[in-house]
């Protein structure tokens, strides 16, 4: 990868300039897009990611640190980051998703202010209204405000700081490109590899230094180093002063690291070709992309450009391929990458045959990318929408349990679930009677699975939840032959029978949903396998 460090006269050289009317009405007229859709479908439910975000931030809210009452493996930065959110637009759904709203145009301009440095302004016209639709696509699952936004986010951030300071020659904008790529690993571990890109370049910049130049370089590498140390030195300051270090290094790096090695190869592929299948018209950004990765490494005029974002493709691609669970989401982390790609060969187009044609060649594929998706963007409802993107998944029900669960029981008592629904306590404003919020943990084999089951029956034991409920829908279990369920099973059993009694099912169907509320809900018989059972302490 050729250096970030810029040739001698950079700093005198100017940037390309703004877009044109034109470029500033395409830009405009996506962003209109955007705002339309994501503001018609605030009301989306919440699903898991979101729900274990949204109910982790409203617990730092009421001052009770991550990890302490809810345990899972991710760095807390999206937590942080939700919980800002909801402070400034409310503990709902749509206060989430409007707060989101700002975010992901947020990612739309750094990317234009990045692309505009390493290109020119027209690449930065085409890249950022890739971003903006690719973002929101379901071939993504871009609607939901997933911890991948975030981690772009702050990467993009991280990327334009970096490339400012290569022109403006300031130390400090180091140090503050360092802390945004550091941010982005405290949102998700993935973020690492986008930290590693960064050092890499700086690397790269001090080996081709001039031996007089090595020491300025070597002072702007360890102020970037110390930008980027600072977010997790000081997440693991605030873990220790609260209390909860043990709890946080044990999810995040502990378990987090064998949980990442859980899945064999052929698990992996599948998991690859499902996410193919599942990406729809998205899957045509690739080869947009790799011909935009050709035009790149043949322009000698944009070789360090090209270098630049060859890349930043490579350490998103591993950040997208690391774990080998290839969920749809994942991909966000390459979105950038692919959408400078995509402007360089429609740039590439436009010098050689002219502006016209190229683009209104991407005008029309725009159009048609957003009449694929017409009808999630504009037509479902918000509950459809879910629908469509999760199946048979409780998210639209999530809502209704929950608000049976707070008429029903005072702001103090607590609930279990035996399933992985966090969006339930978030809607409810109850805490969790166990500080395990998903079963996958449970249920997955390795070795810490079976002295987790036992804590986790520890801990429902001794909170006496007033609600226990139990979701029987597979994708809320994701039990595998490897499983360590009997016990588990067993026990759960023993404690319904003897504490419990039934008070409600929501019986999920495709074309409905039936809520039965009172003790002979479970008597009653509807073509579904799919409920969840809503149980209340004798």
């Amino acid at each position: 990868m050729r250096a970030l460090q810029a040739p001698p006269d950079s700093n005198k050289r100017p940037l390309s300039g703004w877009p044109g009317r034109w470029g500033w009405a395409a830009i405009a007229l996506t962003l209109l897009v955007v705002i339309v859709v994501r503001v018609r479908l605030l009301q989306v439910p919440l699903e898991r990611d979101e729900g274990e975000y949204a109910y982790m931030g409203q617990l730092m809210l009421e001052g009770i640190p991550p990890y302490k009452l809810a345990y899972n493996m991710k760095l807390p930065g999206t937590y942080a980051s939700y919980a800002s959110i909801m402070a400034v637009f409310g503990q709902t759904a749509a206060g989430i998703h409007l707060g989101f709203l700002f975010a992901n145009l947020a990612a739309v301009a750094l990317l234009f202010l990045a692309a505009r440095r390493l290109l020119d302004a027209e690449h930065a016209v085409v890249a950022s209204i890739c971003y903006a639709l690719f973002s929101m696509s379901p071939g993504v699952l871009g609607l939901e405000g997933h911890a991948t936004h975030f981690v772009v986010l702050a990467a993009l951030a991280g990327l334009w700081l970096l490339l400012k300071a290569r022109t403006s020659a300031r130390l400090w904008t180091y140090g503050w490109s360092g802390a945004a790529f550091g941010w982005s690993f405290v949102c998700k571990q993935p973020g690492i590899f986008f930290c590693l890109f960064a050092l890499a370049a700086l690397l790269v910049d001090f080996i081709r230094a001039p031996r007089e130049g090595k020491r300025k370089s070597f002072g702007n590498a360890a102020i970037f180093a110390c930008g980027l140390a600072l977010p997790f030195l000081l997440t693991c300051l605030l873990m220790a002063m609260t209390g909860v270090f043990g709890r946080f290094w044990f999810w995040t790096m502990t378990y987090a690291k064998a949980h990442a090695g859980l899945l064999a190869r052929d698990e992996g592929w599948a998991n690859l070709q499902a996410f193919v299948r599942n990406s729809g018209v998205m899957r045509w950004s690739w080869a947009a992309a790799a011909i935009g990765l050709l035009c790149l490494a043949l322009d000698r005029a944009r070789r360090e450009a090209g270098a630049i974002i060859g890349a930043l493709l490579i350490f998103s691609l591993v950040a997208f391929t690391a774990s080998f669970y290839f969920s749809r989401h994942y991909f966000i982390m390459a979105l950038p990458a692919v959408c400078l790609l995509i402007a360089a060969a429609v740039r590439r187009a436009a010098r050689s045959m002219g502006e016209a044609v190229p683009a209104a060649g991407f005008a029309l594929l725009c159009a048609g990318f957003i009449f694929a998706n017409r009808s999630l963007w504009f037509a479902q409802s918000p509950e459809q929408v879910c629908r469509a993107q999760y199946g048979g998944n409780p998210f639209p029900e999530a809502k209704v349990i929950a608000k049976y669960i707070e008429e029903h029981s005072k702001p103090s008592d607590t609930i279990a679930i035996m399933g992985s629904e966090p969006e339930i306590y978030f809607y409810a404003h109850r805490h969790s009677a166990t500080g395990y919020i998903y079963m996958y943990d449970l249920m997955q084999k390795h070795r810490f699975a079976l002295d987790m089951q036992q804590e986790m029956e520890r801990q429902i034991e001794a909170a006496n939840p007033a609600y226990l409920l139990i979701v029987y829908v597979d994708s809320s279990w994701t039990f595998s032959a490897g499983s360590n369920k009997k016990a588990l099973m067993d026990w759960l059993g023993r404690y319904w029978g003897q504490h419990y009694e039934m008070a409600g099912m929501a019986w999920m169907m495709p074309d409905r949903t039936e809520y039965v509320w009172s003790k002979d809900a479970a008597s009653r018989n509807y073509d579904t396998n799919l409920r969840v059972a809503i149980l209340h302490r004798k």
